[in-house]
């Protein structure tokens, strides 16, 4: 056995009694307990821990610990893991969908008020229907898309309307003697310059002056002072019908004062036109909130020192001293015979006073105009949703199919019945057209009618070989979303939508067809309509046009209505 000397013995015991004193000291220290030992035979005491700085406190947040002299505190701090600064934040989580029936509440809708549909071209597939086969809803100018689907398919894409003149007598020299005739071929978009044109014709064929009779024909048309006799008759968006329109059948007036004049527009004299406008002194049967205009149609040969007048318009003695306005022409043929009579003498061509012809009118034609393709027309007409030019491509449509001119109300029956035969797959139930426009809260439509249509206007086209008919539609602009109330719920990145549509507007009345591109590269074919009807009823039975508050209140939900619509297209788009 191996021999261990006192000294060994001594020396490993201090040594033991040291290295359990140490672990004592340190086990208490670590319990948080003080310790008092001899000063004279403790070991050296271990190093002192770091105090923290008021600069690291303020790191961890004053309220974690409690400094002052304890010692606990700092031994206790000290244990504590180092303070790491916080990660970023992670991405936000995705905002829940809205469904539709959330965007109709959220934009102030009842459920019954709200119709769409959206079909996908390319898998034939229903992609969001809502109310689609309820013929309910007010469809406003998107009923313009049928009268051009119809007329189209009927009259040919190519087709082009042709204004004549005609003569039936002899010629001498210079001067004509017989019978010179304006006839109306119904073209929607007539311009004054093109009456040059004609009046060019016959200069170069020699004429100078006409002995004899000039005489307008616009027998190719039933016409009618107004489009719609429900809406007023003084805004420039209703006026006259005629196989012989020009501008649009629309005049500038403008007034200072007691003086009330016409302004010369679009290179179109106004000197010697058959209009006679004047401001009225006495406030007997006018209103501060009613119309600036009062028109009344002159008796039957009726005169004055200016020549023929055909009719008569009177501003409201409430009307602003200065101002100017568009008015609509309710006789349009004596008007554009007026006109062409003024251009005549620009170029030097006398002509008598027109006056209206007794029956269709014969002769040689000696000068004729010809509009633009009927699909330059109607993607005009679509942009700027004129009524005028669709009530007479209906009009033309159905002359074709009957072989003779109907009035509004029949030609517009007799379109239904064409798209009906057409279409017979379609349930029609409650469909109707009381004119081509649009103009009429009588008029109804389903979604599933106008996605219908549309989708016949595509297959045609298609079977046709001609350009589809889509790309007559404008393109449709929408706001930022941010600027909205409920398309700013819909989240939809940076995607743009894409799309071609026609809209429809009336007081209580609003809807938005055509197609759009969706998120997949689909084509998505829709027709969404937001109607109020029996607040259009109130607003027709009270014709408050003129009532500041009820025009304030349709308004604001017309506003709510755009809204929903964008809405619904971001969230069919981006989802499809």
């Amino acid at each position: 056995m191996a021999q261990t000397s006192r000294g060994d013995c001594s020396r490993r015991s201090a040594a033991s009694w040291r290295t359990g004193l140490a672990a004592v000291v340190i086990g208490v220290a670590l319990a948080g307990h003080p310790i008092d030992v001899g000063a004279a035979s403790a070991p050296p005491p271990p190093p002192a821990k770091p105090v923290p700085s008021d600069s690291d406190v303020a790191a961890v947040g004053p309220s974690s610990f409690a400094f002052a002299s304890d010692p606990r505190g700092a031994v206790a701090l000290a244990m504590r893991p180092p303070v790491l600064a916080p990660l970023p934040p992670g991405p936000k989580p995705a905002a829940p969908r809205l469904t539709e029936a959330e965007l109709i509440a959220r934009a102030g809708f009842q459920p019954d008020q709200v119709g769409f549909l959206v079909h996908d071209l390319e898998t034939g597939e229903t992609v969001a229907s809502h109310n689609a086969d309820q013929a309910a809803f007010i469809p406003a100018s998107v009923l313009k898309v049928p009268t051009a689907v119809a007329a189209r398919a009927i009259l040919g894409p190519g087709h082009r309307f042709r204004t004549e003149v005609r003569f039936e007598g002899t010629r001498t020299g210079p001067v004509w003697n017989g019978t010179l005739a304006l006839v109306g071929g119904g073209d929607p978009v007539l311009e004054s310059d093109d009456l040059r044109r004609l009046v060019a014709t016959l200069k170069a064929a020699g004429l100078e002056r006409l002995d004899g009779r000039f005489v307008y024909d616009d027998s190719a048309l039933i016409g009618a002072p107004v489009i719609e006799p429900t809406q007023p008759p003084e805004h420039a968006y209703n006026p006259g019908l005629s196989a012989l329109t020009l501008d649009f059948n629309r005049v500038r007036v403008q007034w200072r004062g007691d003086a009330v004049d016409l302004v010369k527009v679009y290179g179109t004299p106004v000197e010697g036109v058959p209009i006679r406008l004047r401001r009225d002194t006495d406030t007997a049967g006018w209103s501060r909130a009613g119309p600036a205009l009062r028109h009344e149609f002159a008796g039957a040969d009726a005169r004055d020192p200016g020549g023929a007048v055909t009719e008569r318009w009177a501003l409201s003695p409430y009307a602003p001293r200065d101002g100017a306005l568009w008015l609509p022409v309710k006789a349009p043929a004596p008007f554009v015979a007026a006109v062409f009579r003024a251009v005549a003498a620009e170029a030097g061509v006398v002509l008598p006073e027109p006056e209206a012809a007794e029956g269709p009118a014969r002769g040689v034609t000696v000068a004729f105009h010809r509009s633009p393709r009927l699909d330059v027309i109607l993607a005009s007409g679509l942009k700027h949703s004129n009524n005028l030019l669709a009530e007479l491509v209906g009009l033309a449509a159905t002359r074709h199919l009957e072989g003779r001119p109907l009035a509004l109300a029949d030609s517009a029956a007799r379109l239904e019945t064409w798209l009906a035969e057409a279409m017979p797959w379609v349930d029609w139930t409650g469909f109707h057209m009381a004119n081509h426009s649009g103009l009429s809260p009588a008029s109804r439509a389903s979604p599933d009618q106008l996605v219908s249509i549309l989708r016949y206007a595509h297959d045609q086209a298609r079977a046709r070989g001609v350009s589809p008919f889509h790309a007559l539609l404008p393109d449709r602009h929408f706001p930022d979303p941010e600027s909205t109330v409920v398309a700013a719920g819909v989240r939809v990145g940076s995607l743009t939508p894409r799309v071609a549509a026609k809209s429809g507007t009336v007081y209580h009345g609003r809807g938005l067809s055509g197609i759009a591109m969706g998120r997949s590269g689909h084509r998505l074919v829709f027709a969404v309509f937001t109607s109020d009807v029996t607040a259009r009823q109130r607003f027709d039975e009270g014709y408050l046009h003129y009532s500041g508050r009820a025009v304030s209140r349709a308004r604001a939900q017309l506003g709510r209505a755009r809204d929903l619509e964008h809405a619904l297209l971001l969230t069919w788009i981006s989802e499809h």
